[in-house]
């Protein structure tokens, strides 16, 4: 080893200067060089001793063992090589506990997704049967239309589930600009236009004239997701409002349905959670759109007064 190398020529240097002195005859030149090589010997041998722990440590936190204490508050450059190697184990400890926490959660996804893909395949699997077996053909036209629909639901729900994980894996990268509030929330009705018509939804906007500055595409899927939720709660009449001060623009989304439980209120942006009056309800639209307007510096809050509102809050850029 290097090290052993080194200890090996320091004390062949050691002798050499040693036995030189020798030559002068002089005793007191002699036992000088001696204290200085044994003190010299002595202190190598300790600095020796201190890397030697340094490597054992070391050894040990590559083992996964992040609990050792390399942290040392004397002077000088072994001292600072272990404070710099204690900074970097604490460094390694946070992200192998987020390595793990991750995991934990792409588990726990996983299962999820499992689960609610399972229910319309097996909705699916049931029809396919019935309409093999069946003769009339307008209740097998029936039953394959179901089937239709079931395939559409799985489709929306592979299609949200991989923008929630670009937005979880941090991989969207915001394109701001400033659009007016009207056209923001005309897009966003856009594919649920034909929903609000056939529920016979009598849809009241009352926007002004505001500028918001924000990821066009994204804010509207975030927008879309909760006026698509009203449209599923509401009995007949869905209001959305807009307003600007200062500090920002607020965006209300307003229906007149059974609105939600004081149980439920605080669990309504959480992933695949199911309230009390949506149990048909896979639980992705409104976490996805929390998750927008959280990324964007906003705030989103859900108000239950007589029906369920919905105020979104995108703040002024400087």
């Amino acid at each position: 080893m290097l090290k052993n190398k080194i200890l090996k020529i320091y004390i062949l240097i050691s002798l050499i200067i040693f036995i030189s002195t020798l030559f002068f005859n002089n005793l007191l030149l002699t036992s000088y060089v001696l204290i200085m090589i044994i003190l010299g010997l002595v202190v190598t041998c300790l600095i020796y001793i201190k890397i030697k722990k340094v490597d054992d440590n070391i050894t040990e936190i590559l083992d996964g063992d992040y609990r050792v204490n390399i942290k040392n508050y004397d002077e000088g450059y072994i001292s600072n090589l272990r404070n710099n190697i204690y900074k970097v184990t604490i460094k390694l400890r946070e992200q192998n506990e987020l390595l793990m926490k991750n995991q934990k959660y792409i588990e726990e996804v996983l299962e999820d997704i499992s689960h609610q893909i399972k229910t319309p395949l097996t909705s699916m699997y049931t029809i396919n049967d019935i309409v093999i077996n069946e003769k009339d053909e307008k209740i097998r036209r029936e039953f394959s239309m179901q089937n239709r629909n079931q395939i559409e639901r799985i489709e929306w729900l592979v299609t949200s589930l991989l923008k929630i994980s670009r937005l979880d894996s941090g991989t969207v990268k915001l394109k701001y600009k400033k659009v007016k509030t009207k056209e923001i929330i005309k897009e966003s009705l856009r594919p649920i236009n034909v929903l609000i018509e056939l529920k016979n939804i009598k849809l009241e906007l009352d926007l002004d004239d505001s500028t918001i500055y924000v990821d066009y595409h994204w804010t509207s899927e975030a927008l879309l997701n909760i006026i698509k939720n009203a449209c599923e709660h509401t009995h007949s009449k869905i209001i959305i409002s807009s307003s600007d001060n200062p500090i920002y623009t607020e965006i209300k989304i307003t229906d007149d349905g059974e609105g939600i439980s004081k149980k439920d209120l605080k669990y309504i942006f959480k992933r695949f959670y199911k309230g009390e009056h949506n149990k048909d309800s896979i639980g992705i639209g409104l976490n996805m759109a929390n998750k927008i307007i959280t990324m964007e510096g906003g705030d989103i809050e859900c108000v239950v007064d007589n029906g369920t509102t919905f105020i979104i809050k995108l703040y002024k850029h400087k």
